[in-house]
C-alpha cells in the first residue's frame, strides 16, 4: 500500500452516469490482485469532499491502472468532472483478492451494476490459469450496458440480462444464473454487485464454494474508523476495507 498522486490518462463515460478512469502507476500495475480497490483524494485543494471514495480496480493493462464507478453523489459528480492531465491522490492497493489459485476448472462469476467493474481483472486472471469462465452480467436497461465486449473478448461465454429486457434475458442475473446452473458444474462462483443480488445468491446455498466482493461506506479504507463493519458467523465482526471486500459468501450476513 503507497500514498501516490496519479495524473489521469482517460475519465470517459461508458454508459448513463458510468465512467472509466485510468491513470499510469507502476507499482499499482505490479501489486494488483484482483477484488484489490483504491481510496481517491478528489481535490487535495479543497476541504470537500472531505473524505476519500473507495472505488475498483477494475483491471490493468501494462502500467495503466482502470478504475470504473458511477456518478451517486456530488464527490463522485466532481470526479466525473476530471480531465486528463489532472492530479488525483489514491491511496492502494487496497483490501484483499478474489480466489485465483485455481486452474482448468470450471468457474461461474455473476456481476450487477458497478460491482461488474472488479470482474474484469478477476476473468483475466482466471483465464490465464486455463480455467473456463462463464460470466453473468446483470443491468438495469440497454442504456446502462458497459464492457460486454470486453468480457466476450475474455470468458469462454457472456450471458447478459437487463431488468427490461431490452437485451438479452429479461430480468434479474441471478434467474439467469438459476436457469444455467443446473447444466453445467461449476467448481466455484464469484460474484459482486448490489445487496439484494448478493442476498438473493446466498439464499440459494449453492453446493460449491461462493465467494462474494462486498460493498459498504468507507472513510479510511485500512480499518481504522471501523463504519464499515458487517456481522459475520458466531457474533464475528468484520470490516470491509481490511477484512474484505472478498468473503466467503455464507461466512458474512448481508442485509
Amino acid at each position: 500500500m503507497k500514498l501516490l498522486d496519479v495524473e489521469i490518462e482517460e475519465n470517459v463515460k461508458i454508459a448513463n452516469d458510468i465512467f472509466l478512469l485510468s491513470f499510469e502507476s507502476e507499482y499499482l500495475a505490479e501489486n494488483f490482485k484482483p477484488g484489490n480497490f483504491v481510496n481517491i483524494l478528489i481535490d487535495k485543494e479543497s476541504i470537500y469532499p472531505l473524505l476519500r471514495r473507495p472505488l475498483s480496480i477494475s483491471f490493468v493493462e501494462g502500467k495503466r491502472v482502470y478504475i470504473g464507478y458511477k456518478v451517486v453523489g456530488k464527490g463522485t459528480k466532481l470526479l466525473s468532472q476530471k480531465s486528463k492531465g489532472e492530479t488525483i491522490d489514491v491511496l492502494g492497493p487496497l483490501g484483499n483478492s478474489f480466489l485465483t489459485d485455481i486452474s482448468d476448472e470450471n468457474v461461474a462469476i455473476i456481476g450487477g451494476g458497478v460491482g461488474i467493474f472488479p470482474l474484469v481483472g478477476l476473468c483475466k486472471e482466471l483465464k490465464n490459469k486455463g480455467n473456463r469462465v462463464d460470466i453473468f452480467l446483470g443491468f438495469r436497461d440497454s442504456n446502462s450496458m458497459f464492457l460486454v465486449e470486453k468480457f466476450k473478448d475474455i470468458c469462454d461465454n457472456t450471458l447478459i440480462s437487463t431488468d427490461d429486457g431490452s437485451c438479452g434475458y429479461k430480468g434479474n442475473v441471478v434467474d439467469i444464473f438459476k436457469n444455467n446452473f443446473s447444466k453445467e458444474k461449476y467448481k466455484v462462483v464469484f460474484c459482486c454487485g448490489p445487496k439484494p443480488m448478493l442476498k438473493a445468491i446466498k439464499n440459494l446455498k449453492l453446493p460449491v464454494k461462493c465467494y462474494a466482493s462486498l460493498e459498504e461506506k468507507m472513510a479510511c479504507g485500512i480499518g481504522a474508523c471501523l463504519c464499515c463493519s458487517i456481522k459475520g458467523k458466531d457474533d464475528n465482526v468484520y470490516h470491509v476495507c481490511s477484512d474484505g471486500p472478498v468473503f466467503d459468501i455464507m461466512e458474512v450476513e448481508i442485509e
